[in-house]
């Protein structure tokens, strides 16, 4: 029962009604489909055809069985068709985990300019600000930002990034202006958190000399949402340490002032991430190189 080759053959055999028949339409000799037909009985432990010099016949059980494994021969090969499919076009579902800071600055306007090529594929996108299961919540893409702690997943890097101070020029008229790193210890900071995870100070780096340093923060405010987080700062309630893209185009604007720029949270790859199996839909693959090549273009425009 383990050899599926074994089962294709009893069931070419019935269709034809020999085994020379069934034989060329596998392209293996009688002898070989014979050989078949008596690993199968054994297996099986009942007779499957009853034999004479001239011919053969289909036993009873034979015939019963053969109309149940005619039916799972037919969904086995269905499944194989939708498999190859899914390899082979660009349709069905893509389910994405993604931050929402991301999504609204790459994702949500990368998979409007996909689906306009390839309208036959469609997404489900979970605005996830933590890390997700992505083996049990199937998850076909996540992105995810840092280094992985999970070897088994294959990743590919989006873009690299950092994160820098910033807040609004009212907030920065109610304080005074800092002007070393731990001077942002006694200010208002505008903290990314959530359960389990619940920072007590940023870690930043000088890039004129490459000192690192880990500064306790004096929370004001918390999110699990960088959105919101950047929200807060442009209405002038604290300090946010945002990614340097999200906040380019509030910094040109003066809505944003970026406090001491030569400190930064050091840098950091933002990756793609799929579960390590061998067969990837075309689909899954050919969204991640989208992707991919969308974020760059948008970060080399400057938008």
């Amino acid at each position: 029962m383990k050899n599926l080759d074994d089962l294709e053959a009893f069931v070419r055999v019935v269709d034809s009604g020999d085994f020379s028949s069934a034989a060329r339409s596998l392209n293996v000799t009688a002898g070989a489909v014979s050989k078949q037909i008596r690993r199968l009985e054994s297996s099986l432990g009942a007779t499957l055809f009853e034999r004479s010099t001239r011919r053969i016949r289909v036993t009873d059980e034979g015939l019963q069985i053969y109309e149940c494994v005619k039916k799972g021969l037919s969904s086995l090969h269905e499944a194989y068709s939708i498999a190859e499919q899914g390899r082979q076009s660009l349709s069905g579902n893509i389910a994405i985990s993604s931050p929402t800071t991301f999504n609204n600055y790459f994702l949500i306007e990368a998979i409007e300019c996909f689906k306009q090529q390839h309208p036959e594929v469609s997404f489900y996108l979970d605005s996830a600000n933590r890390v997700v299961d992505i083996y049990s919540e199937g998850i076909d893409l996540a992105v995810r930002s840092g280094q992985l702690s999970d070897s088994q997943l294959v990743a590919r890097k989006v873009l690299e990034q950092h994160r820098v101070l910033v807040c609004s020029p009212s907030y920065l008229a109610k304080i005074s202006p800092p002007t070393h790193v731990q001077d942002l210890s006694a200010l208002n900071s505008l903290v990314f958190a959530y359960p389990g995870y619940n920072s007590a100070y940023w870690t930043l780096e000088n890039t004129e000399n490459s000192e690192v340093r880990r500064v306790p923060v004096k929370k004001a405010m918390s999110a699990d949402d960088g959105m919101t987080l950047l929200h807060w700062a442009l209405q002038g309630h604290g300090i946010a340490l945002r990614e340097s893209w999200s906040v380019q185009k509030h910094l040109t604007n003066g809505e944003l002032i970026n406090l001491l720029p030569q400190w930064h949270e050091p840098i950091s790859p933002i990756q793609i991430v799929r579960t390590g199996r061998n067969s990837v839909p075309i689909r899954i693959s050919m969204f991640a190189n989208f992707l991919i090549e969308f974020c760059q273009n948008k970060l080399n425009k400057g938008e």
